[in-house]
């Protein structure tokens, strides 16, 4: 296999470098480097935004935890699909009208504050370094599985390779080669499944070996309880992921991220139903492994054959390199764009901001490999938790923001950081040391964050009428 994936990964890599070098005698402002010049179609769109989604957190956290739990899992994908939904009626639409480069920009006309702006840039910049840590982290037991290479050594290249695309040509390079990226995850993930099925005797014989191995396999290994509380998380944080939403602005016009957003739901419906086949089928062929992280890797270099081994775990780097893009586009315009542009140096030229954006990136990159190595949980745990944080601070101000014409700058910024503090201590104290059980941290920090939105909005000066009416163009100013 290794020949053969050294082959795929060579002509994967200079297929990427070109799409790279081609976008960045393109990119040449601001606009162009965050938003790919407002060119971006619905099918491209769509499968962006399941590229950008599908991250580690999916093709090594989720399918690990199909691994280890079974079916229940994959009950949380209803949670994301509907978070989904949500922004295709009440987020997506007026984001994408309004015409921004970044989410801060949003919270800073909607509510006429840069207070409000510096601190949802700051929170984007810690909520998806935590993020960072898991994509790094499941690029490392990748590699230490197939390669028996070191974590750290990984981590720089999956830094150094992503860093490229993303430095040359911005959102427009990374646009279409997550397209790339998307249709590699989708054949990968699809070659897999017969094979494993077939390795496994076919599938009443894996079934019937797994319901005695572990009879929640098949069953519910997780309560709806558990369930419920995991759906919220990947639901609301989706609503309102930066990540995501900064996608909406390269895109032609409200009616094509409506579009997107459908063709995204597709690409996971496949993708979701195969990672779940390919967790339980591996759980079959290999019951005892020392980490569930590890089964994606396995199952590639011990089962597959050569070449479709070698696609899908190029799969699984794109999913992680797609990822990182996103993140490190969306935390380096919050740095350059939101903080430098903005307070440092509000009369910085194009040339400047671009600069600034891609140091911003690099040092961004730099700073979670440190926390990946110490591995404190598993790629699914820390996905999780980075989804309660964003789901905890942004939600509100964002969701209901956009369609409740009431919420005042002080409201916002009670809201964000209400919010994140409340997930914050709950995480860390309540689930532990309060008598109060069955409540998750996403729960206590959306609740805190909605009530400080509500009440001290209701108490403090309104946002002025002109802010009001690029978001609400067919309401009357008067009144609240």
């Amino acid at each position: 296999m290794t020949s053969t994936l050294a082959a795929v990964l060579t002509v994967y890599l200079l297929t990427i470098l070109s799409i790279s070098v081609w976008s960045a005698f393109r990119t040449k402002t601001e606009d162009d480097f965050i938003a790919a010049g407002r060119t971006i179609g619905p099918f491209v769109g769509g499968a962006v935004l399941a590229a950008t989604q599908i991250s580690a957190g999916t093709v090594v956290g989720t399918l690990g935890r199909h691994y280890l739990t079974g079916v229940s899992w994959w009950f949380i994908w209803l949670g994301a699909w509907a978070g989904w939904l949500v922004s295709a009626f009440f987020v997506a639409p007026k984001l994408r009208r309004f015409g921004a480069l970044t989410v801060p920009d949003y919270i800073a006309a909607r509510f006429g504050s840069e207070k409000a702006r510096a601190l949802a840039a700051v929170l984007i910049v810690v909520s998806y370094t935590i993020y960072l840590v898991a994509q790094f982290q499941a690029s490392g037991e990748i590699a230490r599985i197939v390669f028996g290479m070191q974590p750290l050594t990984a981590m720089l290249i999956i830094v150094g390779s992503t860093a490229v695309y993303t430095l040359l040509g911005g959102v427009r390079s990374s646009s279409y080669i997550e397209f790339l990226q998307t249709l590699i995850m989708v054949a990968g993930l699809a070659i897999a499944v017969p094979v494993l099925l077939s390795n496994a005797g076919g599938l009443s014989q894996a079934m019937g070996f797994l319901r005695s191995l572990d009879g929640r396999l098949l069953g519910w290994y997780y309560g709806p309880r558990e369930l419920i509380a995991f759906g919220a998380a990947f639901s609301l944080s989706i609503a309102a992921a930066p990540y995501e939403m900064t996608r909406f602005y390269s895109m032609r016009d409200e009616r094509t991220v409506k579009q997107a957003i459908g063709v995204a739901i597709g690409f996971q419906v496949i993708i979701g139903l195969c990672v779940l086949a390919i967790g339980l089928l591996t759980r079959a062929l290999f019951p005892n492994l020392a980490s569930a992280d590890q089964a994606s890797a396995v199952m590639a270099f011990e089962v597959l054959p050569p070449l479709a081994g070698a696609l899908l775990v190029v799969a699984m780097a794109s999913a992680i390199m797609s990822t990182v893009n996103s993140i490190l586009l969306v935390t380096g315009a919050s740095v350059a764009h939101d903080l430098y542009g903005k307070f440092i140096n509000p009369g910085a030229t194009q040339a400047r901001l671009v600069f600034v954006n891609r140091v911003a990136i690099v040092v961004l990159a730099v700073i979670p490999i440190y926390f990946a190595l110490q591995e404190f949980g598993d790629v699914q745990a820390i996905v999780v938790e980075q989804a309660k944080f964003i789901a905890s601070f942004f939600f509100v101000p964002v969701v209901i923001g956009l369609n409740w014409r009431g919420g005042t700058a002080t409201g916002a910024i009670a809201s964000m950081l209400g919010g994140f503090l409340a997930c914050l201590v709950w995480e860390l104290t309540g689930q532990r040391t309060i008598t109060v059980h069955g409540i998750d941290a996403v729960e206590v920090g959306v609740v805190v964050s909605l009530v400080l939105f509500l009440l001290v909005s209701r108490f403090t000066r309104p946002v002025a009428g002109g802010n009001l009416e690029i978001f609400f163009p067919d309401r009357d100013d008067a009144g609240r």
